[in-house]
């Protein structure tokens, strides 16, 4: 799971503890009135992301505020009934439950290789020989644990490779990367990422929508 959903999660409960906040200050409050509350909450969390932080740093508190604002707009619509406003807490609840325990139990323990031990791997020393070589290969690494070699090819040397995130979906491995032009000196820029397990399949897609092959 992302830093995005995980923020529209954190909104989310946020939400529901402001709304519960508001029967601290005042029991009498109309629902409409805390809504707004909640709302308003949402929007200030939103428009300092955009005007104190701002760019990509601000986007992840930009998506908590949608999750807050969400809430808002749940309450408004069902919550003028006691019945209704403990459905949205409990199906929330269970929803936020839910979400983080399917992430553990698919999350994949995962580290980048230091560059100081790719010299024990020969595939890696061949890599800067043959710097055509673009696309990942997998290999056993030590105690059994796997890992993925990856080589952007010559074409994008000086960039550097960034991991984002390793998840499983069903019987595949997905990795997510970023690259990134800092004048690395490779001839063909690599990473090599070792798994605590592997999947069958394997897909890696870079954040400009570049998926990468398995090299044959």
């Amino acid at each position: 799971m992302g830093v995005f959903m995980y923020m529209f999660l954190i909104g989310i409960v946020i939400g529901l503890g402001i709304y519960a906040l508001t029967y601290f200050f005042n029991k009498s409050m109309t629902n409409k009135n805390r809504t707004v509350i909640v709302f308003a909450s949402g929007i200030f969390v939103f428009l300092a992301s955009i005007i104190v932080i701002g760019g990509f740093a601000g986007m992840p508190f930009g998506v908590l505020a949608l999750g807050m604002i969400t809430i808002a707009i749940l309450f408004l619509v069902f919550g003028r009934k006691v019945l209704w406003r403990k459905i949205i807490y409990t199906i929330v609840i269970l929803f936020v439950i839910s979400t983080i325990t399917y992430d553990y139990l698919n999350n994949v323990d995962y580290w980048v290789v230091k560059k100081s031990e790719h010299n024990t791997n020969t595939y890696m020393e061949n890599l800067q020989q043959n710097s055509d070589v673009r696309g990942y290969k997998t290999v056993t690494i030590s105690e059994g644990a796997k890992a993925i070699i990856l080589s952007l090819g010559e074409e994008m040397a000086g960039n550097s490779i960034e991991v984002l995130d390793v998840e499983e979906q069903g019987y595949t491995t997905h990795v997510k990367i970023r690259t990134f032009y800092d004048q690395s000196t490779e001839k063909n820029p690599m990473i090599m990422i070792g798994l605590d397990r592997l999947q069958k399949e394997v897909v890696i897609t870079d954040t400009d929508g570049t998926v990468y092959e398995e090299v044959e």
